[in-house]
């Protein structure tokens, strides 16, 4: 058994990553359909999320259905990336992902 904190995923489970442009509701309700066993938002600007941007607000939307659902958060400011872990936690994910890795150059 799969097991990420108290979010059990079953003996081989199947995971959706954030992808820019991709994972968006449509498309997680989509692969939620097609077996996926955890999805996650597309990645989230920690500044914009803090700054009411509508692009970082929209990649926010979660739906029942959709559950277990992560959220990642990308930031290099600790005090934003705090601020915006508690906006994330109002959504209540099963997860929170830092982005700590990710290739893209900016």
């Amino acid at each position: 058994m799969v097991k990420i904190g108290k979010t059990e995923l079953g003996e081989f489970p199947l995971l959706l990553a954030p992808m820019e442009d991709v994972s968006d509701p449509p498309f997680r309700a989509l692969c939620k359909e097609q077996g996926a066993d955890l999805m996650y938002t597309e990645f989230i600007s920690v500044e914009g999320l803090i700054r009411d941007a509508s692009k970082s607000l929209q990649k926010f939307d979660i739906y029942d259905e959709e559950r277990p659902i992560g959220i990642q958060i990308f930031g290099a400011e600790i005090e934003s990336m705090g601020r915006a872990a508690e906006i994330v936690e109002e959504a209540k994910p099963e997860l929170l992902d830092i982005n700590f890795g990710c290739p893209v150059k900016k």
